[in-house]
């Protein structure tokens, strides 16, 4: 795992310099703590210059270290991630008659580049990566993004330069003024991140994810590498379906135990980091180590389930507690994403992340599980939307016989039939942060801000609202490009990288996910509703009292400690200090927390003000 930078310019008036390149790797130094080297060279009037910082997992000799060449220097490589399959892919072009240098997997995508064409190899390779790849024989750029978005990787287009990173604040070493992006601005403060292909700039955008660039002098193209079947194709009965689950995530789960150094695992208590423990303890030899963090308050403290678990697999086992003190850590870790970035979970995966690299350099965890196996609740509500969805009509008479018999099934029925009379792009939604109507009030006359959420959730909904599967599939192919894309694993990117901790994700596995988007939503959802598959898989391995119990998430008393502890912080950052990207209304803003400390819960909306401020100011005192 490691940091990527650097450049391709066709034009001597934008060459780089040796100190530019070093300044452009500089943000990447947690990323890749353990070596780092440049190359700057020259192909005619072009220039390639690559930067590469790396934290060493596979091959932890120097032959590994990036950038790297084929051994007919015709290719030119900086990659960050992990090929789980390098070793068959390896034995694969051994036979061909290719020689390897190294025992690294950068080595086998130089080779299999060369022997397959870039097509063929991202067919064949399973893996999380980023990667920037140099054809010298072509003169052509590859910029190429894993599947699901693990990996970051930014680039930028000016004149005859292309520029790329795996941090947003590499771009801060280049002279290209930067404007603040409205439209991402404006999703950040209703979703908590920026969107799929924005970035807070409006000059930086990202490679998408199950895509490659490809550049050279005559210009750019995006080509897509790999999607989702949509269709339903599973026949299988639930046994079978169980069997085939099992099979799948053993496999998804011994794929990221290769490594040239221990993995350990992330326990929350939870369904999906406790099945992951309950494979790697199945796979491994030696006891494992799990790391879980807890909280005083005990609506967020998941300790006693993970110690559950962490017994039953005879793990060695590592917790501690975090205290309202520890939101300390926020400005720093707010200034290590790069972007304005407001999920309040960031932190404790930070924390965890931190205590973990102590002594570990590789950790597993359960992200993904319910993005696959539809684990939120907001899935349930739309599995049951699908079957009243034509009787919207009755929506007034449904809220009568709820006031009247104020039952869970009234209320619930009432709330589907006035969500049914909504546009259906809307369920993709998760109403964490502001409304439409609310940033209309924060930020007058800024409809490009206020019309984010809208724009960007229509155009990802038009991908898949003709299609004649339920409303369940749509919503969960749509949460692959929102909230696990734009929040969850930058927020687990971010925070394993900050630490210098490589975060693996067995449940984002290309097999797993291919069959888990084969079932239909009856089999997602039968016999016990949400995450129906993984909670049968689950009696097989873990304690009842884990499976069957309220999902509590990864969160942060944050509700409370904006009531007392960081109030007066708020206050002072936040309406005092104030920034000046964009005009706020700062009585609006100042309503708001006091609305909040007296009971109402806009937990969200002030961490997302929080951020931003914190953000902003340091964004200044950096000479942006």
């Amino acid at each position: 795992m490691c940091g990527i930078a650097g450049a391709v310019t066709w034009s001597n008036h934008q060459y780089l310099d040796q100190q530019t390149l070093q300044n452009m790797a500089q943000p990447l130094r947690f990323r890749g703590p353990d070596a780092g080297d440049f190359l700057l060279t020259s192909q005619g009037d072009t220039q390639i210059a690559f930067a590469h910082k790396r934290l060493s997992i596979i091959d932890l000799s120097a032959n590994g270290n990036q950038p790297m060449f084929s051994g007919s220097r015709q290719t030119v490589i900086v990659f960050n991630g992990e090929i789980y399959n390098y070793k068959p892919l390896k034995q694969e072009l051994e036979k061909v008659g290719v020689q390897f240098k190294t025992n690294s997997d950068t080595e086998v995508l130089l080779e299999g580049f060369e022997r397959w064409g870039m097509d063929i190899l991202l067919e064949k390779i399973d893996g999380m990566f980023a990667i920037a790849l140099y054809d010298f024989k072509r003169s052509k750029l590859y910029l190429v993004r894993d599947r699901f978005g693990k990996k970051p990787l930014y680039y930028q287009m000016v004149g005859e330069q292309l520029a790329f990173s795996s941090d947003i604040r590499s771009f801060n070493a280049l002279p290209t003024p930067k404007t603040l992006n409205l439209h991402a601005f404006g999703y950040f403060l209703s979703e908590l991140a920026t969107p799929r292909y924005d970035s807070i700039w409006q000059e930086i955008e990202r490679v998408p994810h199950s895509h490659y660039i490809c550049v050279d002098k005559n210009g750019l193209r995006v080509e897509q590498y790999w999607r989702l079947d949509f269709k339903t194709t599973c026949q299988l009965s639930t046994a079978e379906i169980l069997n085939e689950t099992d099979k799948l995530f053993t496999q998804a789960v011994e794929k990221r135990l290769v490594a040239d150094v221990n993995v350990a695992a992330q326990l929350s208590g939870g369904i999906d980091s406790s099945l992951v423990v309950a494979k790697m303890a199945q796979l491994s030899d030696k006891k494992i180590n799990t790391y879980s963090v807890g909280f005083e308050h005990q609506d967020y403290n998941e300790l006693p389930y993970a110690q559950q678990v962490a017994k039953r697999y005879n793990t060695q086992h590592h917790e501690f507690m975090m205290q309202p003190h520890s939101i300390e850590t926020a400005n720093e870790l707010i200034w290590e994403y790069g972007e304005p970035f407001a999920d309040v979970s960031m932190i404790p995966s930070y924390l965890i992340c931190k205590e973990i690299s102590k002594t570990e350099k590789v950790v597993c965890g359960g992200d993904g599980g319910d993005e696959l196996f539809s684990g939120y609740h907001s899935y349930y509500v739309t599995h049951k939307l699908d079957k009243v969805k034509n009787y919207a009509g009755f929506s007034p008479l449904a809220n009568l016989v709820a006031k009247i018999i104020p039952t869970y099934r009234t209320k619930f029925l009432a709330q589907l039939l006035q969500l049914a009379q909504k546009p259906q792009w809307t369920l993709i939604n998760r109403n964490m942060g502001f409304s439409p109507a609310e940033i209309a009030q924060l930020i007058p006359n800024q409809p490009l801000v206020a019309g984010a959420l809208e724009k960007e959730h229509r155009q990802i909904w038009r991908l898949y609202e003709k299609n004649a599967e339920p409303l369940l599939k749509k919503v969960l192919h749509a949460s692959l490009s929102t909230r696990l894309l734009s929040d969850y694993l930058v927020k687990v990117d971010r925070a394993s990288m900050a630490a210098s901790l490589e975060m693996r994700s067995p449940f984002l596995d290309k097999n797993l996910a291919e069959f888990a988007f084969s079932l239909s939503e009856n089999q997602l959802m039968l016999p016990h509703g949400n995450k129906s598959v993984l909670k049968l898989l689950s009696e097989r391995y873990l304690p009842r009292e884990v499976i069957y119990r309220p999902k509590k998430g990864f969160g942060v008393p944050i509700d409370h400690w904006f009531r007392k502890e960081l109030k007066p912080h708020f206050q002072a950052v936040v309406l005092e200090q104030k920034q000046q990207f964009i005009d706020l209304n700062y009585n609006f803003i100042a309503q708001l927390l006091e609305r909040h400390a007296a009971g109402e819960d806009h937990t969200h909306k002030l961490w997302v003000l929080y951020v931003f401020h914190v953000w902003a100011n340091q964004q200044q005192k950096a000479n942006f």
